[in-house]
């Protein structure tokens, strides 16, 4: 039931890459710069293929029962983003709220830290999807040598606030 409403949440995920993607108005290098928490962390891998926008999203309740069910009772933003990084592993990082992805080109691994598991790898290549939690402590490493492009879903992310925060590296081997 699980792998239900993840694959229904990427549904609304891939709509909301595709609506971003006729955006015209992708964020500015300049207006990137206005976090320089979430520019720092992946700073050194972006390359400027890439956009993120984003949108307020007022306290909502979506309850389609028995697979799916989302709230917030606060405003938060919506963020759609295409990641272009290139070869090579990223910095240690956390999220504020939850991110649905899907691997367009490139072969990603994507490390998580936690006490109770350590440090676990997997690697996703073009068409598949992964999710991210919040306030989890975790790394990208882009495999190869082709830049990866990834589409992301960024939800319950405070308003105006950066992407991503740096985290301590947990001493996890080398992918």
């Amino acid at each position: 039931m699980q792998g239900n409403t993840i694959m229904k949440a990427l549904a609304v995920a891939q709509v909301g890459v595709l609506l971003a993607a006729c955006n015209d108005e992708a964020t500015s290098p300049a207006q990137r710069a206005t976090h320089p928490a979430s520019a720092a962390v992946v700073s050194s891998q972006l390359l400027p293929e890439g956009f993120v926008t984003r949108a307020r999203l007022d306290p909502f309740f979506i309850n389609q029962a028995p697979e799916l069910m989302m709230r917030s009772k606060v405003a938060t933003d919506l963020i759609i983003q295409r990641l272009v990084a290139a070869p090579g592993p990223g910095a240690w990082h956390t999220h504020s709220g939850p991110t649905f992805s899907i691997v367009d080109q490139g072969q990603v691994t994507i490390t998580i830290y936690s006490k109770k598991d350590g440090c676990v790898s997997t690697t996703y290549g073009p068409g598949q999807t992964y999710f991210e939690q919040a306030g989890e402590v975790h790394r990208a490493t882009v495999v190869g040598t082709v830049a990866a492009v990834e589409y992301k879903a960024r939800f319950y992310m405070p308003p105006g606030g950066p992407l991503s925060s740096p985290a301590a590296d947990p001493g996890c081997a080398p992918e």
